[in-house]
């Protein structure tokens, strides 16, 4: 789901821009902003049609839901990082809908990549042959946005990444609504 609004998390990228100057990163574009449920990758138009339907299926009876977002992190390799994102502070039913969706389309033979599930934004990606310097160990003790923002989400997305040189389009396949 893309992140409305999106002004406080982009004050908080360029501030870390700023802060982590020092390091390579491939940023995220501020309109690209989401938060994923589920990473499908290459699929067929068949499977996309029958992923539709068990995600319609799966999600019908879900209210909608709010979340608020974190200080960063890292998803790291040793002591290399590799993605630098925001947190996501959100109620079970996040978990919960996430839970039926990882179920519904295990069904097609997908299943998650994700050992525990970490709900995030994602900044940017870390060039690799880097370390976790101080100046990194500093900005991952930022709290959460001050002012705190409340993010209401009513509708899921499923969509199509497509990939450019300037970074990944997104288009919107289906829109599921939330009770």
């Amino acid at each position: 789901m893309p992140l409305e609004p999106v002004e406080p998390a982009a004050e908080k990228t360029i501030w870390l821009q700023k802060l982590l100057g020092s390091y390579r990163i491939k940023w995220t574009r501020v309109e690209n902003f989401h938060l994923t449920l589920f990473f499908f990758g290459e699929t067929s138009l068949r499977q996309i049609l029958v992923l539709q339907e068990l995600l319609r299926s799966a999600l019908k009876n879900y209210p909608a839901f709010s979340f608020s977002l974190n200080g960063p992190g890292v998803f790291k390799k040793g002591r290399e990082p590799r993605v630098l994102w925001l947190g996501i502070k959100a109620s079970d039913q996040l978990f919960e809908i996430k839970k039926a969706i990882d179920t519904a389309v295990a069904i097609s033979g997908f299943t998650s990549d994700d050992k525990i599930y970490r709900p995030h934004l994602t900044l940017g990606r870390f060039f690799p042959g880097q370390e976790i310097s101080s100046v990194l160990d500093s900005a991952l003790k930022e709290g959460p946005l001050t002012p705190p923002v409340e993010y209401y989400v009513s509708k899921l997305i499923l969509f199509e990444s497509i990939l450019f040189p300037g970074g990944p389009k997104y288009l919107p396949i289906e829109v599921f609504e939330l009770g």
